[in-house]
């Protein structure tokens, strides 16, 4: 990535974590950073108060992602260089998209996968992809999360009525998520070197105070934005002040150039947990995720998402 004027586009870059990354992006004079946020006036009044743009965008719709590519590959900006996927949803109950998707899986997963394949011939190389994991998606870690699900993309887009608590299956849904945001990163990180675009995961650690709890009750949340800040004292917790430089440095800076197919935790690259590193469970979920954007983009042919490296489908899962 040579210094001249390029684009980063942030998704969920209105509040903790995606805001913070944009807002320090945005120092650097060569760069113009892009915000995305589900409420369109509010993206663009925080754009503008960092000097960023704001563009609406709701990862769990499949025509909000068409609009928001249209609106960026239409505006007049420099080079599309990189693409922290950061945005995410975490629900106390079962919750579903306007297309009956359940609504974890659909946004974090699916609508940041659909939105890299769209972006794809957009990319001015070398480029970079990041995605914002966690490590609650390695039940080693004991994080105290239920340990993720391993179903198909369609029986994760459209399960069966939840066996547990409405919130324990609420969080399983949030770490499983998480699962295929790293089986994601590392199956496209193959896929697309030969393209000179490099796609890493990162785990931002503990945030308190983030958006995550907005689905909460009062009470949770503000034990989560206030008593729970707390704790960044502990090992593993971090601010989002901290985890947005260490996302920056993993989007911009030369000493990241060429280095793909990494987890990485503060700026240290570590093993994620061995489901993760599962070649024929990276490729049936990309495989299986892809057949889902195509269902959602029936009847619009011009927005069938790109195939790359999916392999036959018989050869997905073993």
């Amino acid at each position: 990535m040579t210094s001249s004027d390029r684009t980063f586009v942030v998704t969920g870059g209105t509040s903790g974590l995606g805001y913070e990354c944009a807002r320090i992006l945005a120092l650097d004079p060569l760069n113009t950073v892009v915000i995305t946020g589900r409420d369109a006036t509010r993206t663009r009044e925080l754009a503008a108060t960092i000097g960023a743009h704001g563009m609406a965008l709701d990862l769990s719709s499949r025509s909000s992602v068409g609009a928001f590519v249209a609106e960026l590959v239409s505006a007049d900006l420099p080079p599309l260089a990189g693409l922290v996927c950061n945005a995410g949803v975490q629900f106390t109950r079962r919750t579903l998209t306007a297309d009956g998707m359940e609504a974890t899986f659909a946004t974090n997963h699916l609508g940041h996968l659909g939105l890299i394949l769209d972006l794809l011939d957009h990319f001015t190389a070398p480029a970079r992809i990041l995605l914002v994991s966690s490590g609650t998606h390695d039940p080693d870690q004991f994080t105290g999360m239920p340990h993720p699900l391993h179903a198909t993309a369609h029986e994760l887009a459209y399960p069966p009525p939840p066996t547990e608590s409405a919130q324990r299956d609420a969080r399983r849904r949030y770490t499983t998520s998480k699962l295929a945001n790293l089986r994601t990163a590392y199956h496209l990180a193959r896929e697309l070197a030969p393209r000179d675009i490099t796609v890493n995961a990162f785990d931002p650690g503990l945030m308190p105070g983030t958006g995550l709890a907005r689905d909460a009750g009062a009470f949770q949340r503000l034990a989560w934005k206030t008593i729970a800040r707390a704790l960044v004292v502990l090992p593993g917790v971090r601010t989002p002040q901290g985890s947005g430089a260490d996302l920056v440095w993993l989007a911009a800076a030369p000493a990241r150039e060429g280095i793909t197919g990494q987890y990485l935790v503060r700026r240290t690259p570590v093993r994620s947990s061995a489901a993760s590193y599962d070649e024929p469970e990276q490729r049936a979920l990309y495989r299986d995720s892809l057949e889902l954007l195509t269902e959602l983009d029936a009847g619009d042919p011009g927005d069938t998402p790109r195939i790359i490296g999916a392999g036959r489908r018989g050869d997905d899962r073993q």
